[in-house]
């Protein structure tokens, strides 16, 4: 399991979806991994902070028992998210599309960082200018956050994704297991639902997602 140091101390954990391009899964894997750790007992709050408002949005439809916030400002980011890890065991964080002050904001505070990065040499590009946004802040920080990409929209008998996937195999970050294109993803978010309330349609997307997340973050956490 990985564990940031503040989890380590505390058991609890700030994840942040970030990337410099929209588009390529971060409001579904917030969203889904919110509810996620509410389904296995955790206190745990989504903070969404894109402007469009997507995630809340969702969340608050598929899960209204959910706490959402919507912190829009890196002054509301760098003020509030410190004293909302004491009240909440994990929060989980949706950020901007672009590496505005509000994205830099969240990565001086967060614990992880998650880049989802669609199939295609523009994502790949997006990707690695966020890396770039990233490492400055852990050379702030002299460390954090740890920082994974997400390889999203997978589709494996095309040369795009390979190509996705061996050149990520280069980046200085690690690299998680990825998530096929799915169209329960685009129907749960349609229907303002999860993926694993949407019965057999939404069984192989459930089961990637799960995995994915299990491969993240452990079992127990």
């Amino acid at each position: 399991m990985l564990v940031s140091q503040h989890g380590e101390k505390e058991g609890r954990v700030i994840v942040a979806m970030t990337n410099s391009k929209g588009g390529v899964g971060k409001t579904t894997m917030a969203v889904h991994l919110t509810a996620w750790w509410h389904q296995r007992g955790k206190q745990v709050v989504l903070v969404d902070s894109d402007t469009q408002g997507s995630s809340s949005n969702w969340l608050r439809e598929a899960a209204p028992e959910i706490p959402v916030l919507r912190l829009q400002s890196p002054d509301e980011i760098l003020d509030e998210l410190p004293g909302l890890r004491r009240e909440y065991e994990h929060l989980v964080v949706d950020g901007p599309a672009g590496l505005s002050e509000v994205t830099r904001a969240i990565l001086l505070v967060t614990d992880r960082a998650l880049l989802p990065c669609g199939p295609s040499v523009l994502d790949l590009r997006a990707a690695q200018e966020a890396i770039r946004v990233l490492q400055q802040a852990q050379k702030i920080r002299q460390g954090l956050p740890w920082a994974a990409l997400v390889p999203n929209k997978l589709q494996l008998q095309y040369r795009l994704s390979r190509e996705l996937l061996e050149a990520s195999a280069t980046l200085p970050v690690t690299v998680s297991g990825g998530l096929c294109l799915r169209q329960a993803f685009a129907d749960a978010a349609g229907q303002g639902t999860l993926v694993w309330e949407l019965g057999p349609r939404g069984q192989t997307a459930t089961r990637e997602i799960r995995g994915l997340f299990h491969g993240l973050f452990g079992r127990d956490s």
